[in-house]
């Protein structure tokens, strides 16, 4: 059983109907701190009674500082569950939801780009969720998370020419990830790739998504932008055109995420990550 009184132990032994028989905390996620859990009803009465695997994705500070909604991040598990693509959604509490765990190999680097693509474009064809994910709001979000010391006046006017230059969208809205980074995927035994990690997506232009994708992964832009392209049937110059103008507002958000990251976490390395990009979008 977990501890309960160790310093960032899981607060619970029980949730949702299930006894949490083992609990351990799953590294790599950035705006996550989740825990792959051991799990067995309640009401099991027999030792006989097999257990499951899930993730536990809570509702925490981070969550809340980087714009997170479990309960989006729920509906649309439960909505594409058929589909084979995503985790099967387990329960949702008003403290987080659980996931199924997937078995699986995870990736060190991007699978190959028409792999990848394919995944995006897979992500793009499932049912658009009825909320939106738009970039002058989820930006302001992430700045009331940043600290006082970094809102210097550089900061400041990098901001304001960037709400100044939102992009318009060419495309219609699709279903986005919007962090479909090869760290957020999974081969499974059958070969296919899964995708983990649905605490961002919403509808939203499917440029922005792919530019999002080009960058997590350091992807050839004209090649990646080729491949989605022809898969969707798109005008490549058109989406290159999309792609190019999304791909400063994506350093931007991530310059925006690491420095919020800095202050929720003291973490001297997601300071510098963002003075990194910060000095890439004023030279």
């Amino acid at each position: 059983m977990p501890s309960l009184s160790a310093k960032g132990a899981l607060p619970f032994s029980r949730i949702a109907g299930f006894d949490v028989i083992q609990a351990r905390p799953l590294g790599g996620g950035l705006s996550n701190r989740c825990w792959q859990l051991t799990l067995k009803p309640v009401s099991s009465l027999s030792d006989g009674i097999s257990t499951t695997s899930a993730v536990w994705r809570p509702v925490s500070p981070a969550s809340l500082a980087f714009g997170v909604n479990r309960d989006h991040e729920y509906q649309i598990l439960t909505a594409i569950q058929h589909i084979g693509l995503s985790p099967a959604p387990v329960a949702r509490t008003g403290e987080g939801i659980l996931v199924a765990w997937l078995e699986g190999e995870t990736f060190e680097q991007p699978p190959s780009l028409n792999e990848l693509i394919t995944v995006q474009t897979q992500v793009h064809r499932l049912p658009v969720p009825e909320w939106r994910l738009e970039v002058r709001q989820r930006a302001e979000h992430y700045l009331k998370s940043v600290h006082p010391d970094d809102r210097h006046d550089g900061l400041e006017r990098v901001c304001a020419k960037f709400f100044r230059q939102i992009p318009r969208s060419r495309f219609a809205d699709t279903c986005c990830h919007h962090d479909l980074g090869y760290y957020n995927l999974i081969r499974q035994s059958d070969g296919r790739i899964r995708v983990i990690d649905w605490e961002y997506a919403a509808a939203g232009d499917p440029m922005l998504d792919l530019s999002l994708t080009i960058q997590a992964n350091s992807l050839n832009v004209q090649q990646a932008v080729n491949t989605y392209a022809r898969e969707m049937g798109y005008d490549a110059e058109v989406v290159s055109e999309a792609v190019l103008q999304w791909l400063p507002w994506c350093d931007f958000l991530a310059m925006l995420w690491y420095y919020a990251g800095a202050n929720l976490w003291q973490d001297p390395s997601y300071r510098l990550e963002a003075e990194a990009l910060f000095a890439k979008l004023t030279h």
